[in-house]
């Protein structure tokens, strides 16, 4: 289905064909009519799908013809609360809809402000929303569109309890669209803590995503770094996104394809926020075509032409290395994924406890020495 075939106002329809968007996804198809309609809806989706549009043009339709809805989308990161702004107010470009983000990371000062001078649509990380609600920059009690995207990422990372708050804050006559890549028990609680009877939407198959030639390599730690650089050469214009397991081989592996005239930079959670935003806006104009990252970058980087996604440590569960390699074959592409298995034996436990990464990730060994485990992010 065109979006042209939908009931979108032409203010919408004229931002969409700016942006390129011709044709609705399955997930918009099936999504944004019950949306307009005003129905709660739990969808299932995998990254990629088009489920940020279906939303934030649910949105805007809803906002822009009834100015006492207020629309609050809760995400997991900043990241992807930046992207989601970024995106939906591309979308409504043409209409007058006040759209911004908080997140942790920021100034609070310039955000407080911004919160006073009302908003339309706010976009927000769970604990910095309480933060700005227990500072008395704002109440939540009038808003009455609630979206909560990537739902089994904020119950991974431990949100529960601040959804929990927040949605007890909002309007009871509220309508709630709830997006994850899973609908399983957890996702089941709490949608019938904060649903009536919502229509369900499933799209693809579940726990894959399609389109990927995905290839695993058996190698030893010390064979992986000279692999990697085979890999990049290869592939002289693909964009391609790395992932390591902590924030000090994200370095190493970066610093060491510079030397070898290989060009990448890296994003984990040690950047500051602008350093992070600067390094993501690069990689999306196309400035860099090689990002070594941590699991930051795993969820919310959503550039839609990445090409090749390479596990150099692999991932600690196979959720995030579901959500790792769905940074590409994104919106209905196709897109490669090589992970990297090392064959090294483990090393003798001590104390009761096995030594460097275990199954996953990485052993600080190969960045240089130290007996630390390395951290996440």
């Amino acid at each position: 289905m065109k979006f042209s075939e939908m009931s979108i106002s032409a203010r919408t329809m004229s931002a969409l064909g700016e942006m390129g968007y011709i044709d609705a996804t399955e997930a918009q198809e099936k999504s944004l009519p019950l949306l307009l309609q005003g129905e709660d809806i739990i969808v299932r989706s995998q990254t990629g799908t088009g489920k940020t549009a279906a939303f934030g043009i649910g949105l805007i339709e809803i906002i822009s013809k009834d100015r006492t809805k207020k629309g609050l989308i809760l995400a997991p990161t900043r990241e992807l609360a930046l992207q989601i702004t970024k995106e939906i107010r591309s979308i409504a470009q043409n209409h007058n809809l006040h759209i911004f983000a908080v997140y942790g990371g920021a100034g609070m000062g310039s955000q407080t402000a911004s919160l006073r001078r009302g908003f339309d649509i706010l976009v927000a990380t769970p604990g910095r929303l309480l933060d700005h609600v227990q500072r008395g920059a704002l109440k939540l009690s009038y808003t009455n569109i609630v979206v909560l995207d990537e739902a089994d990422r904020m119950l991974d990372i431990g949100f529960k309890r601040d959804i929990d708050k927040i949605m007890g804050m909002t309007s009871r006559e509220r309508q709630v669209l709830l997006f994850s890549a899973t609908i399983d028990a957890r996702i089941r609680e709490i949608s019938s803590e904060y649903m009536a009877t919502p229509a369900v939407i499933e799209v693809g198959p579940v726990g894959k995503v399609l389109k990927i030639q995905e290839t695993f390599i058996s190698m030893t730690r010390a064979e992986k770094l000279q692999k990697l650089k085979d890999i990049l050469m290869q592939e002289p214009t693909s964009r391609s996104l790395v992932f390591v397991a902590s924030k000090r081989g994200v370095e190493y592996v970066c610093n060491k394809l510079n030397d070898h005239n290989i060009e990448a930079r890296y994003l984990h959670g040690g950047k500051s926020q602008s350093q992070r935003e600067r390094v993501v806006r690069d990689f999306q104009e196309g400035r860099f075509r090689i990002l070594i990252a941590t699991d930051v970058a795993s969820r919310g980087l959503h550039i839609d032409d990445i090409n090749h996604v390479i596990n150099y440590d692999k991932a600690d569960s196979e959720d995030t290395h579901t959500h790792r390699i769905g940074r590409t074959a994104r919106m209905g592409t196709s897109g490669k994924a090589t992970t990297f298995v090392e064959t090294d034996p483990l090393p003798p436990k001590k104390h009761g406890r096995a030594r460097g990464g275990g199954g996953f990730g990485s052993r600080p060994s190969q960045y240089g020495g130290g007996n630390r485990r390395p951290r996440r992010y």
